[in-house]
């Protein structure tokens, strides 16, 4: 029995030798003649077909990896570009806000006669006992000082709280503690308009008798010698109006002009107008939108007439 297995591995591996042999030949073109040509292609058939079996799919799943790990690069690559391109759009598109910021706030100034200074936000926070404040790339070397007033193209922003020689810190107009006398458009109404925290103020008139309406717009009074605020700065307008029977003042919610978390670029007034703009710097009032009417015809009924029977009856 031993033997009859050491003649079949004996007689296994020759027969693998001799194929091997016959197909290297058979590859090289060193093989004699056509018919051994054949006995190799009919011996090493079954060895080259399990050689192929074997070969192919490892053949394959290299090649799979290889193209596997460059699909990746290409990804990462194409990944890399994708977040440089949306770098790049984002801040062209930040340029552009600033531009046209930039272009509403010179606009304001032009019309008020302002002399000013151009400022970036670079900080926005909260400063010593304020919980408003925003930090400015413009100081002392640019000629600014405390309580100069600050605007953005719809209007007051802020106020000057202190001053570096390369930067300055501002007081937000919804501050808690920010205040600044205003008067309403066209009656010349006075009044306080304080900060809440919030994304409105609160307008107190002094005079409880004065009319208040939703819709009315307000600007700065102007302070003493024009500091911390210049007279006729845009503010805000009234959104509502908080009646209280018996008060000795009037309230109502002012919403500002100038969107305060939305401001990137801003203007510090280093010089007043000497003439007072009064309401010239407001926006142009919106139009009112007219108020659908109905029309209803009605066509009178005839009277019925009286029928012949019963006339007959009467005669």
């Amino acid at each position: 029995m031993g033997n009859d297995k050491a003649r079949s591995r004996f007689f296994l591996s020759a027969l693998l030798i001799t194929s091997l042999l016959l197909i290297t030949l058979d590859l090289r073109g060193n093989l004699p003649s056509e018919g051994l040509r054949k006995v190799s292609a009919t011996v090493g058939s079954p060895f080259q077909s399990l050689f192929n079996s074997i070969y192919r799919p490892v053949s394959t799943f290299t090649g799979d990896l290889f193209s596997l790990g460059r699909t990746r690069n290409k990804i990462s690559n194409l990944q890399k570009e994708n977040a440089a391109l949306k770098e790049q759009l984002s801040r062209k598109n930040a340029i552009k806000n600033e531009v046209k910021e930039l272009k509403s706030v010179l606009d304001l100034a032009g019309a008020g006669r302002y002399k000013i200074v151009p400022a970036r936000i670079i900080a926005v926070g909260s400063a010593a006992s304020f919980s408003r404040t925003i930090q400015l790339d413009v100081g002392s070397a640019d000629g600014i000082k405390k309580d100069m007033s600050i605007i953005a193209g719809g209007g007051l922003v802020a106020r000057i709280l202190s001053v570096s020689q390369t930067s300055s810190i501002a007081l937000l107009m919804d501050d808690e503690t920010f205040k600044v006398g205003v008067r309403l458009e066209s009656t010349g109404t006075l009044g306080v308009v304080s900060g809440t925290g919030g994304s409105s103020l609160e307008l107190i008139l002094l005079d409880s008798t004065s009319d208040l309406r939703v819709g009315q717009r307000v600007v700065a009074r102007g302070s003493s010698n024009s500091q911390p605020f210049l007279p006729g700065v845009p503010v805000g307008v009234i959104t509502d109006v908080n009646q209280t029977a018996g008060a000795l003042t009037k309230s109502a919610v002012v919403k500002p002009f100038v969107d305060l978390n939305r401001i990137s670029v801003v203007a510090v007034i280093v010089s007043k107008s000497k003439t007072d703009p009064r309401d010239a710097l407001l926006p142009p009032s919106p139009k009112p939108i007219p108020t659908p009417t109905v029309t209803v015809f009605v066509t009178p009924t005839p009277d019925p007439s009286p029928s012949p029977s019963v006339s007959d009856s009467k005669q």
